[in-house]
């Protein structure tokens, strides 16, 4: 996981090693999804429009996977901290 700051103006600056991984270079667009608790940035493909982002699985799903894999990490490290 990468953490950033929020400039003044409202802005962040993703790293290096994302931007590359992702394509996203200057000027490029992102859409910002907002799902109340969390907010996923993706990057928009040459072409598409604004807001119509397609993904292989629905987005409900994806975030509910992520969501799973968090909470089972956070487990362990608990797990981990505890048996120390």
């Amino acid at each position: 996981m990468t953490t950033t700051k929020v400039s003044m103006k409202g802005e962040i600056e993703l790293p290096v090693e994302i931007r590359r991984k992702y394509g996203i270079d200057a000027g490029k667009e992102v859409e910002i999804l907002d799902f109340g608790k969390e907010i996923i940035i993706v990057p928009v493909p040459k072409g598409r429009a604004k807001g119509f982002i397609k993904f292989k699985r629905p987005v409900s799903e994806i975030i509910s996977n992520n969501k799973e894999e968090e909470e089972e990490f956070e487990r362990r490290r608990r797990s981990e901290i505890r048996s120390r």
